[in-house]
């Protein structure tokens, strides 16, 4: 079944964001996993996904030497951010920051929220408070990052939301990933 359908609301707000966070890291690509099935339902292996609002997006990955790398597959990481697959990839805790910034401060789509791990929701807030850039955003950042309590940790992926826009209240499924 495809799972390439999102709400224009959601498909345009990861598009500014990647665009931003390529502008800042040249060569950096968002990779999007499952959005929602063309005219919505349920989307095996998902409690969510399906009302276009929902989208899986691939962690920021560094080499063992520290280099950008495109990972092209979901890989789990540790609190310690390394991999816990043997790959030697290590979660790049600046590009994942940016990016879960740049959406918490785009007003035009209505994020909800960003569900990742508790230990890498950790790491990325102590990572922005030390940094005088970041620092300034982790207020805004910290009510939208958070773990679901009723499922997986998403300790390979973000799982992003936005609200139900106000036309389509009442065709939203609401419940966590």
């Amino acid at each position: 079944k495809d799972k390439t359908y999102g709400h224009p609301a959601l498909v345009l707000m990861l598009h500014r964001s990647a665009k931003q966070l390529a502008k800042q890291f040249p060569g950096s690509k968002m990779v999007v996993g499952d959005l929602s099935a063309k005219h919505g339902g349920p989307l095996a292996g998902h409690r969510s996904h399906q009302s276009g609002r929902d989208a899986d997006i691939l962690f920021y990955a560094r080499d063992a030497k520290g280099r950008k790398v495109q990972p092209d597959k979901f890989v789990t990481y540790g609190g310690d951010g390394k991999a816990t697959d043997g790959s030697g990839l290590v979660f790049d805790d600046e590009r994942n920051w940016l990016l879960v910034q740049l959406m918490a401060k785009d007003d035009r789509a209505g994020l909800s929220h960003i569900f990742v791990s508790r230990a890498l929701r950790k790491r990325l807030l102590a990572f922005a408070a030390k940094s005088p850039i970041y620092s300034k955003y982790v207020d805004e950042v910290t009510p939208v990052l958070k773990q679901p309590e009723d499922s997986l940790p998403h300790d390979d992926h973000f799982h992003v939301r936005i609200a139900c826009p106000k036309k389509h209240e009442g065709l939203c499924f609401e419940h966590s990933k």
